[in-house]
């Protein structure tokens, strides 16, 4: 039997119209049947059931960042012995703190279970500032400050995900630094493409590997590319407080490709609390600093610290 032409018209205007529709909560379920047509007798064959959606600000958890990254998007207050540090401080107690925004805008996809990203795409938005204080002097002194802003798309598979995102960083000199070294910044600054591609190997396990390539940047002759990678272990939904570890290395043309690796290890707070996961840390870092006015500086730091992924 031929279908029925009204019935296939109806069905293709309300999936073009429903998905414009809003409900209470943001989500909207589009039932649309895909039937599958014989091209030579016109009759149908078959008939499968699928949902679309299409959700404004869904839950904080579609956006995510690894583990480990000294300059990932996360809050937090460590407190950091450096024995090799590139600033005129020298060695000794310093602190930095991180206040980090994470908003998901807008998920289109499709699932059997609208609350699971098995096939969802997410864009977003990510800022993030990272102050470091010297606490050599009693004034404890701004010494370095880095601002980042990223507007991240991001490809959910299942328990995979990859990532593609406009990048913008920045970096200021403390005033009370520049004024007691005479000192003058260099406003490191980059505006970037990067990639990454993060695979869940084990309902513990995950592993991540990136590139990213500067299309603008200051100083004017600063290298443009980089590479990352890293691994991760700790169960996120597990009740109670859990142990975690993460390893994270990157590579920067703009210091001749030398590794900078960090390493941490703690404590991960029960995933009922709500929000993101906190987390309690002792980390290590060693190799090129993640202080862009110190960009190529060496240096060698122990951290602990408290951390907060919004």
């Amino acid at each position: 039997m031929a279908p029925d032409l009204r019935t296939l018209a109806s069905l293709a205007l309300c999936g073009f119209l429903l998905p414009g529709l809003g409900v209470a909560e943001g989500r909207v379920p589009v039932p649309v049947s895909r039937v599958a047509i014989s091209s030579a007798t016109g009759d149908t064959i078959g008939s499968r059931p699928s949902e679309r959606y299409r959700e404004w600000l869904p839950d904080k958890s579609f956006l995510p960042t690894p583990t480990s990254g000294p300059r990932d998007p996360v809050s937090r207050a460590d407190l950091i012995y450096v024995a090799r540090n590139p600033s005129e401080f020298g060695d000794g107690l310093e602190a930095e703190f991180a206040l980090a925004l994470a908003f998901p805008l807008l998920r289109i996809g499709g699932a059997s279970d609208p609350d699971s990203p098995r096939r969802d795409w997410i864009v977003g938005i990510e800022a993030a500032a990272f102050a470091r204080f010297g606490l050599h002097r009693t004034e404890r002194e701004l010494v370095n400050t880095d601002w980042f802003f990223t507007v991240p798309l991001v490809r959910w598979h299942g328990s995979h995900w990859g990532r593609i995102r406009y990048y913008h960083t920045s970096s200021h000199l403390g005033d009370e630094y520049a004024r007691r070294f005479d000192v003058q910044g260099e406003n490191f600054a980059r505006d970037a493409l990067d990639g990454l591609l993060y695979l869940r190997l084990h309902r513990s396990i995950g592993a991540f590997a990136g590139v990213g390539w500067a299309f603008n940047v200051h100083p004017e002759d600063s290298r443009r590319g980089w590479v990352r990678g890293g691994v991760e272990w700790g169960q996120e939904d597990a009740p109670g407080w859990q142990p975690f570890a993460a390893f994270d290395v990157n590579m920067d043309q703009d210091v001749g490709w030398t590794p900078r690796w960090s390493g941490s290890l703690g404590m991960r707070a029960p995933s009922s609390w709500g929000g993101g996961p906190l987390r309690v840390r002792l980390a290590v870092l060693s190799g090129p600093t993640p202080l862009g006015q110190f960009q190529g500086g060496r240096t060698r730091q122990f951290s602990l610290g408290i951390e907060y992924a919004p």
